[in-house]
């Protein structure tokens, strides 16, 4: 089964990235966008929510995300959403 990298960017820039099963995407991805409204939310790369980052920090993400997959893609259920 395929395994999504998602990445949770707060302002100060920290982030969190999960593996996550395609079986509970659709509810991870549910949970952060109502749960974590102000943090930017990327599945595989690509953002979801902005929260409180500008266009131009999004951008800069996605080309991060997408430049460095040793950090920001996972091939593992990481099971820290369930």
């Amino acid at each position: 089964m395929k395994v999504h990298t998602t990445v949770g960017v707060y302002n100060n820039d920290s982030f969190v990235v999960n593996g996550v099963l395609e079986t509970y995407l659709k509810d991870h991805v549910e949970y952060n966008l109502k749960y974590r409204p102000g943090r930017a939310f990327f599945v595989d790369g690509k953002c979801l929510n902005e929260g409180y980052l500008s266009k131009e920090r999004i951008e800069n993400w996605e080309r991060r995300i997408k430049s460095d997959p040793k950090t920001f893609v996972s091939n593992n259920d990481s099971k820290v959403y369930l």
